[in-house]
């Protein structure tokens, strides 16, 4: 008897993003007894870079800090703890955009921070511009070396 392998391969690509799907099937016979072993395994993969990702993780804890500040002023909440932690990262995240917009007051004294919600959006946008460029620059970089 002999050793058989074989291999399949799926790829997908939608746009800058490859994903693919490997299989791979092993038999291989024992001569001395005569019997056969059959192993498998897969494996799934994304082409996605590791720096995209990175971008897209650290956005999001920040537009996380921006979001929980506004809760947070918009709720009343008292400034100890947790609460504290958030409003001095907020603050320093929004401060780029401090005064652009007039800082609300709504019921019961509560603050509608506009800075915070224009620091999520500037923010957002920043890290899809880093992202496009990113994924621009991979992709003549694969083309070129093809």
């Amino acid at each position: 008897m002999t050793d058989m392998r074989t291999q399949d391969q799926s790829v997908s690509n939608y746009g800058p993003t490859r994903t693919g799907v490997n299989t791979t099937t092993e038999t291989v016979a024992d001569p001395a007894t005569g019997t056969s072993m059959r192993r498998s395994s897969t494996s799934v993969w994304s082409g996605r870079s590791p720096g995209i990702e990175f971008v897209w993780l650290i956005a999001g804890i920040v537009v996380a800090f921006l979001a929980l500040d506004f809760i947070f002023h918009a709720a009343g909440a008292n400034d100890v703890g947790f609460a504290a932690f958030v409003f001095s990262v907020g603050k320093a995240l929004a401060s780029p955009f401090a005064g652009i917009f007039k800082t609300a007051t709504a019921a019961r004294g509560n603050l509608i921070v506009w800075a915070d919600v224009l620091a999520m959006v500037i923010y957002v946008l920043a890290a899809a511009v880093i992202v496009k460029v990113v994924t621009l620059i991979s992709a003549r970089s694969a083309t070129t070396a093809n």
